[in-house]
């Protein structure tokens, strides 16, 4: 059906080809609550905190959070681009895109999701939503960018075509103009977290991508080499490949091809700032730790092999509008309040040097800090090739080489006698206000050793001293008693026998609660509270017995037992 031919239904504000619609949702009930709390809202945009509020599981997360816009970051969509989002789900993405000022048409199957869209983005003229099978409709224009978010492993199971992933890719290439380009999100089924024995996000269960399970009509996942080939098979001439982390979906951390191969740039570093998510209540199938395994697979190279999902761009031209060849990577902080989200951007500039940028995501957004919190921060500074402190120190621990863990955090203490107190070291431990977040996650160890301070965003107008700054170090590993088990028996054990190390004196369990509430309300003013779906613990217990059954079954049915 012709875009001009689509019935606009005037309550939804839809465009809808009613014989091709596709039986695709959530379920109804989540889908109702997702259309109920956009209704209800009076700001629908990226960041607002009336749909931050409504977070409560995994599906209302992934449709409201704010990182889920974060994957089309790295590109330069402007104004003056048309843009065709194919599945576009709820209307998460195209919130986004319509920020952008840019030429919206969204394409979902489903008119429950079709209509939360419209809700989504009530306020911005530049968006048209189509409620279609975007194989059912002839369009009559050609886009400078089209994006299939999620969307292009469904390709089979909704397509009538014989070779449905090479005959979308070479359809969609008709549908671009002569420089425009595709971009594709997507799992990879090599991915570490996959290994790991994290269930197949579609099938729910572990090593199914891996094993390549699927149906000719599934659902289906590939690896990198797949993924080129086919979009080389399909005539695009430039395939650019980028990395998102923990993966595609709520992407805390892009790095780009380019990231990968500078020798001079840490993409480790970045890669464990983040942390795997497992969607489903289901336990995990093996022990794999992926924190301490993703150093092992960047020393190797194969971080674009293992990584848990796809974000790439390809053209039928030799090159791509959408990018900026310098750009190595990005990382997103979006778990802010307003104006305090950011994006940190690595780029080489033309004397191949790295340099990191650092700017607000709250555009336009007016604020004033309150007196006891200020947000300051240098928007460019020189990367330090060398790798990040805090790793090293989560390293020691998790390997339970204590003896290495104490003399980092002595070598760091060290340090911050030497540079950030307010006065004689011997004397006087209080710390600069403007050092409140001097701890080993914002130091960069150099090949000589030396410590680099970096990312100092706040001045905290209270005054707090270095036995502080150790316990709110400290303080994320306070409920993770398998981090400091054989080396302390409880938490505050743990604490004390640090500041000694660090020649601090013990501190009563009164005094370390009184800090980390202080720090908890400082952090407070900071952070969103909520935004991450609520674990359910129960049934992962139930789920891991059920487990255990089943692994008793397979020893018992398929002699699976480790040789005499």
């Amino acid at each position: 059906m012709k875009v001009s031919e689509l019935v606009y239904d005037e309550k939804y504000r839809v465009y809808q080809n009613p014989e091709k619609a596709i039986n695709y949702s959530d379920g109804e009930k989540n889908e109702q609550y997702v259309f109920n709390c956009l209704k209800n809202a009076k700001d629908t945009s990226i960041f607002s905190m009336e749909l931050h509020n409504c977070i409560k599981d995994w599906p209302s997360e992934y449709h409201f959070t704010p990182y889920r816009a974060n994957i089309l970051r790295p590109f330069t969509i402007t104004k003056d681009h048309n843009v065709l989002e194919i599945g576009a789900g709820t209307g998460a993405i195209t919130r986004y895109l319509g920020e952008t000022g840019a030429k919206i048409t969204a394409v979902e199957g489903g008119l429950p999701r079709a209509r939360c869209i419209a809700e989504r983005c009530r306020d911005l003229d530049n968006v048209t939503v189509i409620c279609s099978n975007v194989e059912d409709v002839e369009f009559d224009q050609k886009f400078d960018v089209i994006t299939l978010i999620g969307v292009f492993e469904y390709t089979a199971k909704y397509s009538a075509h014989n070779n449905p992933f090479y005959d979308a890719l070479k359809n969609y290439g008709d549908l671009l103009k002569p420089s425009g380009s595709l971009v594709i999100a997507i799992e990879n089924k090599l991915g570490l977290k996959y290994f790991a024995g994290y269930n197949e996000d579609h099938f729910g269960q572990p090593y199914f991508g891996i094993e390549d399970r699927y149906g000719e009509r599934d659902i289906t996942t590939f690896g990198y080499n797949q993924l080129e080939g086919m979009l080389k098979d399909c005539g695009y001439a430039s395939v650019k490949f980028h990395f998102p982390f923990p993966d595609y979906k709520i992407p805390k951390a892009i790095i780009a091809e380019e990231g990968l191969k500078n020798t001079k740039f840490n993409e480790t570093d970045l890669i464990r700032l983040t942390k795997e998510r497992h969607y489903g209540s289901r336990p995990k199938e093996n022990l794999l730790n992926e924190y301490l395994a993703w150093k092992s697979v960047a020393e190797n190279g194969l971080v674009k092999d293992l990584s848990n999902s796809f974000l790439l761009v390809a053209s039928r031209a030799a090159t791509t509008e959408l990018l900026d060849n310098s750009l190595l990577a990005q990382f997103y902080t979006c778990a802010r309040f307003e104006p305090y989200n950011t994006t940190t951007t690595f780029i080489v500039d033309g004397s191949d040097k790295i340099k990191v940028l650092k700017n607000s995501l709250d555009k336009g957004k007016s604020f004033s800090d309150s007196n006891d919190l200020v947000h300051d921060f240098k928007k460019e500074i020189d990367y330090v090739t060398g790798n990040n402190l805090h790793h090293w120190i989560m390293e020691s621990l998790l390997k339970k080489n204590f003896a290495e863990y104490e003399r980092l955090m002595k070598k760091w203490a060290d340090h911050v006698r030497g540079e950030v107190l307010i006065g004689d070291s011997t004397t006087d431990l209080r710390i600069k206000p403007e050092y409140f977040d001097a701890i080993p996650r914002n130091i960069i160890v150099d090949k000589k050793g030396n410590f680099h301070l970096f990312d100092q965003e706040w001045t905290v107008n209270q005054e707090f001293d270095l036995s502080f700054l150790v316990v709110r170090y400290l303080a994320e590993h306070r409920k993770k008693i398998g981090m400091y088990s054989g080396y302390a028996s409880n938490f505050l054990s743990f604490v004390n026998k640090t500041l000694s190390v660090c020649d601090l004196q013990p501190i009563s369990k009164s005094k370390l609660n009184q800090i980390l509430k202080k720090d908890e309300a400082i952090r407070n003013s900071i952070h969103k509270p909520g935004g991450m779906a609520s674990r359910k613990v129960l049934k992962s217990f139930i789920q891991l017995f059920l487990k255990m059954a089943k692994d008793v079954k397979k020893y018992v049915y398929y002699d699976q037992f480790a040789q005499r």
